[in-house]
């Protein structure tokens, strides 16, 4: 694909050159319009989500990912070449969304000479790497941002002329997800598909909106939103942020916001018990951890995470959301053995996608309200609107109690 855009613009070049060489008298005129051009025609500007405005002089050519799921945004910006501009990514791609990737190398094999700069939450990413591959422009997370915030890291991009933007959707998901999409379809010079995803991304959430806001706090579930079950002792979850903001919106109640002071930390599952949410969202995915092996085999899961992913089989899913009750005292919830017992795709949570999982959750919550959503049909439909590769696998399952 890159060679035939090399081609392509060769032979729009040599076009051009001879166009020029036929107009003879016109060159006078042709070198006055190119003098008239300012840098302020080619100047770029975008707005992050903190807020700053970054000017670049032109449009940028090279572009590091500081995250290597920014993917699924670049997918859904240019689902005909993802990578086009990426010059590196993070190394977060493999380990966080493997079914992802895996497809997006069935369509872009090209992804897997992306090299990787490593990960700068962890402060392994240092700027003279940043400098080797000779970047316009990096996109980190508002996470990195709030990680290199104290190292000093900042200031040593500033110092090297790396100039940068932040966006989210992982902390507030709610209020950047279409300011992020919007900002790199501004870096990507692709202002037109940010524009059409984010009018589908608010329509979706204003519909949902609009049919759970007078939903009487009495008639919304208390919900635990499970993060990553199984890979851990129970529970993970979120308070005010992440998928959990989701739950609200979706007409529930979000247990963690009654519970944690801080986004996200853990709930004993005495705790969970104690308070006995009416309803549990556990987000799964594909992690390679065995989730198959006999009761004696070293490797399997205590408790299995739930196997979700663009390979995953309903089968499979439904046997592993089950294997979560296996945890100590969950066998007196009620929530399961009502049917309330879900599991959601985790990497929602860092996804523009995640508007879809606010659907799923709405319509698990109150199905009466929501009986009309299809949202397995909007799921397909996302990915031939957006992305590369056609929707497979189970991102969305419900306990067969």
């Amino acid at each position: 694909m890159r060679r035939v855009r090399s081609v392509a613009l060769g032979l729009i070049a040599t076009a051009s050159l001879a166009l020029s060489a036929c107009a003879g008298g016109n060159g006078a005129d042709a070198e006055a319009e190119k003098d008239s051009t300012t840098p302020e025609d080619s100047a770029v500007t975008v707005t992050d989500v903190k807020g700053r405005t970054v000017t670049f002089d032109e449009q940028p050519e090279r572009v590091i990912l500081g995250e290597g799921r920014a993917l699924f945004a670049t997918s859904i910006l240019n689902n005909e070449d993802p990578i086009d501009h990426v010059v590196a990514i993070g190394s977060d791609l493999t380990k966080g969304a493997p079914s992802f990737k895996k497809r997006l190398e069935e369509s872009v094999p090209e992804v897997n000479e992306l090299p990787e700069i490593g990960n700068m939450a962890k402060g392994d990413v240092t700027v003279e790497n940043l400098l080797s591959f000779e970047p316009d422009a990096l996109v980190m997370t508002a996470d990195h941002y709030d990680a290199v915030s104290t190292t000093g890291m900042l200031d040593k991009l500033d110092q090297a002329g790396i100039k940068y933007i932040v966006t989210d959707f992982r902390q507030h998901p709610l209020e950047n997800t279409t300011k992020s999409v919007a900002a790199l379809g501004e870096l990507f010079d692709r202002e037109d598909a940010a524009e059409k995803f984010n009018k589908d991304w608010q329509d979706t959430i204003d519909r949902l909106e609009e049919k759970t806001k007078d939903i009487p706090d009495e008639d919304r579930p208390t919900t635990l939103l499970w993060r990553a079950a199984g890979l851990k002792d129970c529970c993970a979850t979120v308070s005010k942020s992440n998928l959990g903001e989701f739950i609200n919106v979706a007409g529930g109640k979000n247990l963690g916001d009654e519970i944690l002071d801080t986004e996200s930390g853990d709930i004993t599952a005495e705790k969970v018990i104690a308070e006995a949410p009416e309803a549990i969202i556990a987000t799964g995915g594909s992690w390679g951890a065995d989730v198959t092996g006999s009761k004696d085999d070293a490797t399997k899961q205590a408790i299995p995470h739930v196997e979700l992913g663009y390979f995953a089989t309903e089968e499979k899913a439904q046997e592993t959301l089950a294997g979560l009750l296996a945890t100590n005292g969950f066998d007196q919830l009620e929530a399961p053995k009502e049917g309330h017992l879900y599991g959601v795709w985790h990497q929602f949570y860092d996804s523009p996608m995640n508007f879809l999982a606010l659907e799923q959750f709405a319509a698990w919550l109150h199905p009466d309200l929501f009986k009309d959503e299809d949202v397995e049909a909007h799921w397909k439909q996302a990915h031939e609107d957006y992305l590369p590769f056609e929707a497979s696998g189970v991102f969305f399952v419900k306990h067969n109690k």
